[in-house]
């Protein structure tokens, strides 16, 4: 009996040091693996980022088009020789982007969040992420139909004493009441589009990314984006995404990917293609 029990933990020990040795032979190849995001990135082939699975037309899970941000995503990643993997994480559910933020981006299944906009608030980073260099101008613009087609401006439309529809409790409204322009509230962007849609309503200040969304929920619409109008300051924003503030390698990779790709005209090319009205991105 004492002979078995000798026998039975000698193998114990045995299996111990066997499995102690493929641990350490674990740790040693896990050594070999770049630490910064970029390197791990460029040594998978992969940049892994996060998003909102509805946000069109930003980005849109299983979609064909897949949004603007992906699209842009997998032309700065190509520059490096690497395609794009998408983490799926809703913004809309309780607790908002930062609930998203700390299930996703800042819990590492992911390396950029995209579909975001500096508004100069950067509470929203939550002091742990920093915003990519902007790609995008964005805000407020004007959409006309039937007999306010012809007008341009804000300006015009008071002076034709013509109803604009907006969003109610937003700073386009405020914007509105404060200057005495004609308007008509509704509770969001997409009864907009509907009551121009409708006929309802001949001019509508909406969010520009909203005309993208517009073109897949009403087809057959025919407002328009007042003529060479461009949303004014306060009332416009830029496009950035976000990464984690360690990742100083991978931030500068998307910056001057951003450089190129705004330079040639490709950031334009995509974000058009989504019936979005491209502007540079806004010094103020």
């Amino acid at each position: 009996m004492k002979k078995m029990l000798r026998l039975i933990l000698a193998g114990a020990v045995a299996l111990a040091a066997c499995l102690g040795t493929s641990a350490a032979r674990a740790d040693d190849d896990s050594s070999d693996e770049p630490k910064d995001a970029l390197g791990r990135s460029k040594s998978r082939g992969i940049i892994t980022a996060c998003a909102d699975p509805y946000d069109y037309p930003y980005a849109l899970q299983n979609g064909d088009p897949p949004g603007f941000d992906v699209e842009i995503l997998r032309a700065v990643a190509k520059r490096g020789g690497m395609r794009i993997e998408m983490h799926w994480i809703s913004t809309a559910s309780r607790g908002g982007t930062a609930k998203a933020f700390r299930n996703s981006i800042l819990a590492k299944r992911c390396d950029v969040f995209l579909g975001l906009s500096d508004s100069g608030d950067d509470d929203m980073l939550m002091n742990k992420m920093v915003f990519t260099k902007p790609y995008l101008g964005m805000g407020y613009v004007l959409v006309t139909q039937g007999k306010a087609s012809s007008l341009k401006t804000l300006d015009d439309v008071k002076a034709a004493n013509v109803k604009v529809g907006v969003s109610m409790s937003t700073p386009m409204d405020d914007f509105l009441y404060t200057n005495k322009i004609p308007r008509e509230l509704f509770l969001d962007n997409r009864r907009i589009m509907g009551a121009l849609a409708k006929g309802e309503i001949e001019a509508g200040m909406m969010w520009s990314t909203g005309l993208g969304v517009a073109r897949m929920e009403f087809p057959a619409a025919r407002f328009k984006l007042a003529e060479d109008f461009v949303p004014g300051e306060g009332l416009r924003f830029n496009g950035a995404w976000a990464v984690r503030k360690e990742d100083k390698t991978l931030v500068k990779f998307i910056n001057d990917g951003f450089d190129e790709l705004l330079g040639n005209g490709k950031i334009k090319e995509i974000v058009e293609s989504y019936g979005v009205p491209f502007y540079p991105p806004f010094s103020s």
